[in-house]
């Protein structure tokens, strides 16, 4: 039951800071979408913004090893399913635009444990996608090349793209920026 509640709270905090930022999201109205009292909340944690981070750090973790760790313990196509992913806009809230990216914006600046939880995830996000594209050039999907600087280079267009929509409201920007990207991939 302990776990149950810890699991609503980090859900609950998630989406509220996802939806409002850290700054603009109300204890009260993650109390509520949780359905538990602030004494539960202490039981876990000491105020909302270590909830707040152990949100971010669980709940992007858990994406990023759902749809991009997934692709490295396959045994082939990486490429290919990296591809197939990134085309899938079913998969992107771009109302929302990037949690990530998001929070780097507003709080990277303001708050160093936020700065430093960010920039770890930011960090295994990039280590992921290169991991990606190692395991495509062992397979011989791609040639030869410096994966780390192509990851980062993935990441930033991703991030753009996905800055870009939620900016414009327009999904053919992300849709043309990825479809770029894969391009020049394959042209490496």
């Amino acid at each position: 039951m302990k776990e149950n509640t810890r699991q609503k709270l980090i859900n609950a905090t998630y989406e509220e800071v996802y939806s409002n930022g850290y700054q603009g999201a109300a204890l009260a109205d993650i109390l509520t979408k949780a359905g538990v009292h602030k004494g539960s909340m202490y039981y876990f944690f000491a105020n909302k913004k270590e909830m707040a981070l152990s949100a971010i750090q669980e709940k992007m973790s858990e994406r990023f090893d759902m749809l991009y760790l997934s692709i490295t313990k396959d045994e082939d196509n990486y490429l290919q399913k990296l591809f197939d992913l990134l085309r899938d806009t079913s998969r992107r809230d771009f109302s929302r635009g990037c949690p990530l990216a998001n929070l780097v914006q507003e709080m990277s600046n303001l708050d160093e444990d936020f700065n430093q939880a960010l920039q770890k995830i930011y960090n295994k996000f990039r280590e992921v996608v290169r991991l990606i594209y190692d395991k495509a050039v062992e397979n011989k999907e791609l040639v030869a090349c410096d994966t780390d600087k192509l990851s980062l280079f993935s990441i930033i267009v991703l991030e753009g793209a996905l800055l870009s929509v939620k900016g414009s409201g327009n999904i053919q920007d992300y849709t043309d920026a990825v479809e770029m990207l894969i391009e020049y991939i394959k042209n490496i």
